[in-house]
């Protein structure tokens, strides 16, 4: 019998102990419960979960031990017995007994976990929280303690369905935020599901606070005066813009009767938009006076709409760089095919593919005058590109700049914002194993704050829209080739 024991004995002492104990006990003195489990990676380790006090919790975990008692167990049959005392505020380890063998301190490692990092919904997205089997053990546990289901009802990440009315970001703003209410109601209460609530929230307030400064600027009447004048100043600095492109822009001799023709054809176009503006005045008065409404629904919809004016008022700016553009793009196609063709080289279209061809005398010649008239013809063309391309850019940058702020809104957790300002444990993102000064063999495991914007780009709210990337390379071959530039 004592010759059993002993084999039992340097069985057990080859075994490293890891217990891992609240780092404060909701109990002054008890029986602990919890969970024995052995580690997956190593045969001889064995993680013991002290996660209960409370008597109730025998149906769902065994009594391991004692806290700040010395009572012993009742039932022989306990695989493990473990003493916890107080001492200078930590617990430590008293005794522990596995298969009735007293075990070494020396083979006992006592790890203080703070509970409260639980509580955090971003920190199972950490790498090394998933790959750690014994924490995510422990965390099991836990949700099993406090009856946390893991497959509680997350916010579905829905998208807009693509389709012609997504043109207008108003119409765009208002099936997404139709998808985000959808969402919050069919998800629990969770992190995410209080995200959401909360961005519908500060979108309602900031709209309210637009609406007031709007009508601090004098109504309805006072804004369409002041929109309709400063469409009209764009458009008397458009016709002296053309105006100085038929002379000598900048001392460049350009095509004189090429660039008569585009600045009167440009000039047309220009005086038929001031007509437009005339007829859509009524309309225009309309949508404002909407605006002021639909601003009670939310900041995101008052940029939606502003950013649909900006695409009505700037329609004329667009017409004109599509002219542009088209003139420019074909003068180029025309440059590459007739190079080609003095290289016994022509484009064929069915495999997409440059294949050698053979041209005639007169074919060349033909070619030749139109090579030279194009080339020639490049310079007048590539000003009146150059300028409308800019003006195209900066309605561009901002819409764009628009649609980047109504991303935010619709993107920003508020929620998690004010949770990492108060520094809680709500938002723990990862956890960490710290030595405590003066105590051999134990360790605290506590939860780790991140920076700011790792925070909220984990908890950003699952249904919100893709942030609109932009991949500027192809912008900017797009610029040289003159293929048309399509909102950022």
């Amino acid at each position: 019998m004592e010759k059993e024991r002993k084999q039992n004995d340097v069985r057990t002492h080859g075994k490293q102990i890891f217990v891992y104990f609240p780092l404060s006990p909701s109990s002054a003195s008890s029986t602990i419960y919890g969970a024995v489990k052995p580690n997956g990676n190593d045969n001889n380790c064995m993680n013991v979960y002290v996660v209960s006090f409370e008597e109730n919790a025998k149906h769902q975990f065994e009594p391991l031990g004692t806290w700040n008692t010395d009572d012993l167990p009742s039932d022989d049959s306990s695989s493990c017995w473990i003493q916890l005392v107080k001492e200078s505020h930590y617990a430590k380890i008293k005794s522990v007994i596995i298969g009735g063998v007293y075990v070494p301190p020396s083979c006992v490692t006592l790890i203080l976990y703070d509970e409260t990092f639980l509580q955090s919904e971003i920190l199972e997205k950490s790498e090394d929280w998933k790959n750690s089997k014994c924490l995510c053990q422990l965390g099991s546990f836990l949700r099993l303690k406090n009856n946390v289901t893991v497959d509680r009802h997350k916010v579905p990440n829905e998208k807009v369905e693509d389709s012609i009315f997504n043109h207008s970001k108003v119409v765009l703003q208002l099936r997404q935020r139709a998808l985000q209410w959808k969402a919050w109601r069919r998800s629990s209460p969770d992190l995410g599901s209080t995200n959401l609530l909360w961005m519908m929230v500060m979108d309602l307030v900031l709209g309210f606070c637009f609406v007031k400064m709007f009508h601090s600027l004098g109504g309805t009447t006072e804004v369409l005066e002041k929109f309709l004048k400063s469409v009209k100043l764009i458009a008397d600095y458009l016709q002296l813009l053309i105006e100085w492109l038929m002379g000598v822009p900048v001392g460049l001799k350009l095509n004189r009767p090429l660039s008569t023709v585009l600045g009167k054809f440009f000039l047309y176009h220009l005086y038929l938009w001031k007509t437009y503006i005339d007829i859509i005045r009524p309309i225009v008065s309309t949508v404002i006076f909407i605006s002021s409404t639909v601003g009670l629904i939310g900041l995101s919809f008052q940029m939606a709409l502003l950013s649909d004016l900006i695409t009505m008022a700037s329609l004329h700016c667009y017409c004109f760089y599509v002219y542009a553009t088209r003139l420019y793009g074909i003068t180029l196609s025309g440059l590459r095919s007739t190079f080609r063709m003095f290289g016994g080289r022509k484009w064929n279209p069915l495999r997409s593919r440059i294949d050698s061809g053979e041209f005639s005398w007169d074919q060349l010649c033909v070619g030749m005058f139109i090579f030279s008239s194009l080339l020639l013809l490049l310079p007048t063309l590539l000003v009146y590109y150059i300028v409308f391309l800019a003006l195209r850019l900066c309605v561009l940058l901002l819409q764009g700049t628009l649609k980047r702020f109504i991303w935010i809104i619709n993107s920003i957790p508020c929620y998690s914002l004010l949770l990492w300002i108060l520094g809680s444990p709500s938002l723990a993102g990862d956890v960490l194993f710290e030595v405590i000064p003066g105590r051999d063999s134990t360790l605290k495991l506590v939860w780790i704050k991140l920076p700011l914007v790792e925070s909220m780009i984990r908890s950003l709210n699952p249904s919100s829209p893709k942030y609109p990337h932009v991949n500027w390379s192809q912008r900017l071959n797009e610029m040289v080739s003159g293929d048309l530039i399509y909102p950022l």
